[in-house]
């Protein structure tokens, strides 16, 4: 609070406190009017007011100035001519400012010509002329993930959100808005800022962390880099630097080479491979590359086809752990049988990232080998009509390579009509394979016929040819009508 101190036969009006140019502003946790530790080198001027009614050409008058209500003043000025404004100050001893750290109070006293004297309100001022303390020794502490012999990788910035952390040491007296400068470089000299943290009323007591920004990493090169911190007050008092530490810094992302995924069995070298389907009738197998760049603990995802299409697939699992080989299920493979697909690999990064690979694109070609379909009671190629029973001539076919319920069938038995047309009978309607036909064949219960009243329609002695179409795909594509992907039954109907 400020104190009023009047004496003398005429009292003088209170005075204002003194005035001190350049005390740093209150800020929260801070010291009260906290002087530079700049100011500290020489004598500090301490500014104050001449009464009004000061006559010192008619007798001497003099300022005193006191520290913390001491009775003995610590500086002494005397005049006895009028004072120019701008020599209104006292100068404190630099001596004395680096000697006397702490909050201080400072007022004057003023006797004027008459003998009366009056005391100035008081001003506090705070001393800190210490530079905070590292303890000896002290670096930054880098995870050992990023201290050699390891480097500091683009793999570990883009495990550690595209950072660094590393803790400062403790060092003597932190204070609110103490600043930690941090230097980045390329010799154990650099003098290269990284960055700034300045503490603040809540934080300067708790574990201290510098953060580097892996972009900065990346701007200032690969290499041996060395970094370094010092301390600094808010008062401007600078510690020593702390001892330096050494990365090795291989900071510069290596590209996600993923080229596209190989098909084992398949020919072709190139962006298109051709695969037999023959040759994956338990299944396909697919591989990623070993020069594919796939860090430790990424997953792998492998597409066969594209989402939505029957025969879809995704494998994420290998083979064999640890390996790059992915199993493709039979019924996928078949499902592209006399069609292309689009086969390719996604890398799942720790972030949950996923890296496309290349794609590859594989056609799976017809297959070949098929059964025909087969007629009962033909003799030397010929169908007597006489010996077909009256439910109708059974028609039987094996079963093939890669053969699934996905798969639909229609079976048609075309002859010669009365009027030369050809005429049609669709003995296997549009439809799905069941598990039984997968099992054994189609007809195996002599349930697929062609009706003998077609039969009786049709002429003698003409050709009577069964076709086969089939759908791969769960119906969505057919082949053509006039080029069925069976072979044909080729009969001669008689009487």
């Amino acid at each position: 609070m400020v104190k009023s101190r009047s004496a003398g036969v005429s009292p003088i009006p209170e005075m204002p406190p003194p005035e001190i140019n350049g005390l740093l502003p209150e800020v929260p946790g801070g010291e009260t009017n906290l002087l530079p530790e700049a100011l500290t080198h020489t004598d500090l001027k301490v500014w104050f007011t001449v009464p009004l009614n000061s006559h010192p050409e008619v007798a001497e008058e003099t300022v005193e100035l006191f520290v913390d209500g001491s009775q003995d003043a610590l500086v002494t000025r005397r005049w006895n001519q009028p004072i120019e404004d701008s020599d209104r100050y006292l100068e404190v001893p630099q001596a004395w400012l680096r000697n006397n750290d702490g909050e201080h109070l400072f007022h004057y006293r003023v006797t004027i010509f008459n003998g009366s004297s009056a005391d100035s309100f008081d001003l506090p001022m705070t001393l800190d002329t210490q530079p905070p303390l590292l303890v000896t020794g002290s670096t930054l502490n880098f995870p050992s993930e990023v201290l050699p012999p390891n480097p500091l990788t683009a793999r570990y910035l883009e495990q550690n959100n595209d950072e660094v952390k590393a803790g400062l040491p403790d060092y003597t007296s932190p204070r609110p808005w103490d600043r930690i400068t941090w230097y980045w470089g390329l010799t154990p000299h650099t003098q290269e800022q990284g960055g700034v943290i300045e503490l603040d009323d809540t934080n300067f007591s708790e574990p201290l962390f510098i953060t580097i920004a892996g972009q900065l990493i990346r701007d200032r090169g690969d290499g041996f880099r060395y970094v370094w911190y010092q301390v600094q007050d808010r008062a401007g008092n600078q510690s020593y630097r702390s001892d330096v530490v050494e990365l090795d810094v291989a900071a510069t992302p290596i590209p996600r080479n993923l080229p596209w995924p190989a098909i084992e069995r398949a020919a072709g070298s190139g962006e298109l491979q051709t695969l037999d389907p023959l040759l994956a009738s338990t299944g396909g197998v697919v591989e990623v590359p070993n020069d594919a760049v796939i860090y430790p603990g990424e997953g792998i995802r492998v597409q066969w086809g594209e989402p939505g299409e029957l025969g879809h697939w995704i494998a994420d699992q290998a083979i064999t752990p640890g390996q790059l080989r992915f199993s493709i299920p039979m019924k996928s493979v078949a499902a592209y049988i006399g069609k292309a697909l689009w086969v390719s690999y996604g890398v799942m990064d720790d972030a949950g990232k996923e890296w496309p690979s290349m794609r590859r694109k594989l056609q799976v070609v017809n297959l070949s080998g098929l059964p025909t379909v087969q007629c009962n009671g033909l003799s030397g190629g010929s169908l007597s009509l006489r010996t077909v029973a009256a439910t109708g001539a059974i028609l039987k076919l094996n079963k093939w390579p890669l053969m699934t319920t996905d798969q639909w069938i229609l079976l048609t038995m075309t002859g010669v009509g009365s009027g030369g047309q050809d005429s049609v009978f669709e003995v296997i309607r549009k439809r799905a394979l069941t598990d039984q036909e997968v099992i054994g064949g189609i007809g195996g219960q002599n349930n697929v016929t062609v009706d003998k009243a077609f039969l009786n329609t049709l002429r003698r002695n003409a050709p009577l040819t069964g076709k086969v179409y089939v759908s791969f795909d769960g119906g969505r594509t057919w082949p053509p009508t006039a080029a069925p992907n069976f072979p044909l039954l080729q009969l001669t109907l008689i009487d």
